[in-house]
């Protein structure tokens, strides 16, 4: 036989077995490849995990993404579109592993890896950012849905998880981190290195919901473009009936007045500089906590017509809102104390319905992003690893392809904590990666004795089972540990107790 006939047939036998109970589509796709010549490929269609990551992700949620990112497959290849999609959610879930090990693991008949590199520089757009859109929304978007709310009225609704809300608000909360990308030059064309770094860094901003940790809108950029600057776009996915929190990188009375007119409370930590905020004292309120003016200056004004290239830019109103001030201090079993001032700017100005001491013990709930950061680059992504993408396009596919895994990892938690009515914290996320790692390489498998794979919902709920059988976290801690490289050298984490002290604001008095 010619060799480019070779060259045909030898996709579809990785493709699809040829004996069992599926040689008769075999045979027919081997015939095609073989009439149609060295150009064809075989379609492996959704094969990637048996379907079972399909099904995790949303199910046919990945064609939507690659129209949405105007990708069309042109000719019949070994991967297509949606499996390329779904290949590189294999990689982000068995992140640290080759290109060779992972395909082995997802695929019935692996490809092999120069064709998913392939693969992924044809994908058009970025089908992997409008994905993790779409799941992101798709988790949220019932909180808008009239008729749910009717049903929550009604007693119908979903429970909140434990944390997810406070005075009846959902809690979110925005930060930001940064991804350790491939060496390469085009990286750091793109990127950029810090000043003294070996590898090119991207920047990402996460909004997330702070009861599951799960990530409801991200943007990404260079390591040269600031938080604030990613941040701003990201204001849209606020809503009614939710309280933000955030630290105090992110305050600008521009941003404070363009985020409350979203709709949302916010409760963000500002800085304690003498000219860090534009504030003066209205009132001291009967709690401790203060009734403040802000008031742009002309000199923020000024910086504000810069940045924006419109010198006729009016001044931002005056706007009210409400200053706690507080003391927390970090007490050992050896008793060893440390204290930490903290301002936290809140729009929630009635201190008899949002005590100032609960408005302080909330904020607390912002470290959960922190959480979730972990979780994505030490849990999930390993210790001191590096993004694999060698290209710009390929480390953006694998920003949002972790962030996909992560949040459907997410999901599995919860699922798992509605169904046994615990708190989600009780849910060991290494639990989750380890089981969905062993259940993703089972489903690729067909039985040795019939030569069927998993039903993917039936594999997807075997897969529950799994996480809710495994050992809890234990819960209800308190644990201090050292942040920085240098304070582990010194330090090691410990039992603590918390103390929060409401102090009185020394901020100037109103005109």
């Amino acid at each position: 036989m010619p060799q480019s006939a070779m060259s045909a047939i030898a996709p579809s036998t990785r493709a699809v077995a040829p004996d069992g109970p599926d040689a008769p589509a075999a045979r027919a796709l081997l015939r095609e490849a073989v009439l149609a010549g060295p150009a064809s490929g075989v379609d492996i269609g959704a094969a990637v995990g048996g379907g079972l990551l399909r099904r995790l992700v949303g199910g046919d949620v990945v064609e939507e993404a690659l129209a949405r990112a105007g990708h069309a497959d042109r000719r019949r290849r070994v991967l297509p579109g949606p499996a390329t999609v779904e290949a590189v959610l294999g990689l982000c879930v068995f992140s640290g592993e080759g290109y060779d090990s992972v395909l082995a693991r997802v695929f019935p008949d692996p490809p092999t890896a120069s064709a998913l590199s392939q693969a992924r520089d044809r994908l058009e757009g970025d089908p992997l950012q409008e994905l993790f859109d779409l799941t992101a929304e798709a988790a949220c978007s019932g909180y808008e849905d009239e008729q749910e709310k009717e049903d929550k009225d009604d007693g119908g609704g979903r429970e909140p998880a434990p944390g997810s809300t406070a005075f009846g608000f959902w809690l979110s909360a925005f930060d930001g981190t940064v991804f350790d990308l491939a060496a390469t030059d085009e990286n750091a064309a793109e990127f950029a290195v810090p000043t003294g770094g070996r590898r090119p860094q991207a920047r990402l901003v996460t909004l997330n919901d702070c009861g599951t940790r799960r990530v409801r809108a991200a943007a990404a950029g260079s390591y040269a473009t600031s938080e604030q600057e990613l941040v701003d776009p990201l204001g849209r996915a606020l809503r009614p009936g939710e309280l933000n929190l955030c630290d105090r990188n992110f305050f600008s009375m521009a941003r404070w007045v363009a985020f409350t007119a979203t709709g949302a409370q916010l409760a963000w930590r500002v800085k304690s500089g003498k000219n860090s905020l534009p504030a003066k004292t209205i009132a001291i309120l009967p709690d401790g906590s203060t009734l403040v003016r802000l008031r742009e200056s002309n000199s923020m004004l000024a910086r504000r017509r810069r940045k924006a290239g419109d010198p006729t830019l009016p001044r931002l109103p005056d706007t009210i809102a409400r200053l706690v001030e507080f003391d927390v201090r970090v007490t050992d079993a050896a008793g060893k104390t440390k204290t930490s001032r903290y301002r936290i700017l809140t729009t929630l100005l009635d201190h008899e319905a949002y005590p100032a001491s609960q408005v302080a013990a909330v904020y607390a709930e912002r470290w959960q992003v922190e959480i979730a950061y972990y979780r994505v680059k030490v849990t999930l992504r390993g210790a001191g690893a590096a993004l694999r993408g060698r290209s710009p396009r390929l480390a953006r596919q694998e920003i949002w392809g972790m962030l996909t895994v992560y949040n459907a990892l997410c999901d599995l938690a919860a699922q798992t904590a509605v169904s046994l009515g615990i708190d989600p914290d009780q849910v060991s996320f290494i639990a989750v990666i380890r089981h969905t790692r062993h259940h993703l390489s089972a489903a690729s498998r067909a039985c040795h004795h019939c030569g069927q794979r998993p039903d993917p919902d039936q594999a997807a709920q075997a897969l529950l089972d799994d996480i809710a059988a495994s050992p809890r976290n234990r819960t209800g801690r308190q644990r201090a540990s050292p942040r920085t490289k240098a304070q582990r050298r010194t330090e090691r984490t410990r039992n603590v107790t918390y103390t929060i002290e409401i102090v009185t604001s020394n901020l100037p008095k109103a005109d």
